[in-house]
């Protein structure tokens, strides 16, 4: 019964509205600049660690990994060899960004995210390659029920873990004293935006600051809480105002994250499937 409800299916339009977007932050991946940081190797930091140096450093793989990726991701815009064409997307996606870390002095999470987001969306595509083929072919495929309701649930389970997982990860290795105020203060004043009024805010007051903090960390350890569907709008909501308050304050590049925990976690689906229906409403009634 669980799993005939997981598999009921809509029409595509959120699938692909979803689909569009992760697309649209692939090649924008995809214009990131090659930068290598000196300095020697600490560790694995991604998926290709295993390559020799001179490949993750060398202008080539990424030039490879980005063409990959532009290719793949025009296929799958056009619905064209599916579901080959994810699979192209998702893996040169993953490989373009582990060479990107890998050459970096630190590890970003920008977008951890919309790549595990995109495997969500190819597996998708590709359990249902044949009746998004067929309908595509007979013109068919915005009236066609594609969508199971289990890939959105994926993505917002996901999300919820990625999120938990960062506060997990912040007590584990700081303990409750992360949130002591001072090491965001100092963050803030290394690398905070100068005319950002939050990044005043936090500069001023350090019981602010503490208070940021303890949100923080209540927020992330709550994402998980998004599964619950009465609570998923409230998780949404506090987790798009953590992101608008970092992104206020710092260039850490979660525009994406922002993005895609507000698309999953905020009613956007129900929106979506609301104004589907009034425009089927409409042209039949003009009919």
């Amino acid at each position: 019964m669980w799993l005939k409800w997981v598999d009921e299916r809509s029409l595509p339009h959120f699938g692909q509205f979803a689909t569009w977007l992760l697309l649209g932050a692939s090649l924008w991946l995809a214009r990131y600049p090659h930068e290598l940081a000196s300095g020697p190797r600490q560790g694995p930091a991604s998926l290709l660690s295993w390559l020799p140096a001179e490949v993750l450093a060398s202008p080539a793989s990424f030039w490879i990994c980005r063409g990959l990726l532009v290719a793949g991701v025009t296929l799958w815009f056009l619905r064209k060899l599916l579901p080959w064409s994810c699979w192209l997307t998702v893996v040169a996606f993953t490989a373009l960004w582990s060479l990107h870390v890998e050459n970096a002095w630190h590890t970003n999470h920008c977008f951890q995210m919309t790549n595990n987001l995109l495997f969500i969306q190819a597996l998708w595509e590709t359990l249902c390659a044949r009746e998004i083929r067929e309908a595509t072919a007979a013109r068919k495929y915005w009236r066609t029920p594609l969508y199971p309701r289990w890939v959105t649930l994926a993505a917002v389970a996901y999300i919820g873990i990625f999120h938990t997982a960062a506060g997990l990860s912040k007590l584990s290795f700081s303990g409750p004293g992360w949130a002591n105020g001072t090491g965001l203060q100092i963050w803030t004043h290394l690398w905070g935006r100068p005319w950002s009024p939050t990044t005043w805010l936090i500069l001023r007051s350090r019981s602010f600051t503490q208070v940021l903090q303890v949100a923080t960390l209540m927020v992330e350890m709550a994402g998980i809480l998004a599964v619950v569907p009465r609570l998923r709008t409230w998780i949404g909501v506090a987790t798009v105002g953590f992101y608008v308050g970092v992104l206020l304050t710092f260039d850490y590049g979660f525009q994406f994250n922002l993005l895609f925990t507000a698309l999953y976690l905020l009613p956007v689906e129900r929106w979506v499937e609301s104004y589907v229906r009034k425009r089927k409403g409409s042209e039949v009634n003009h009919a």
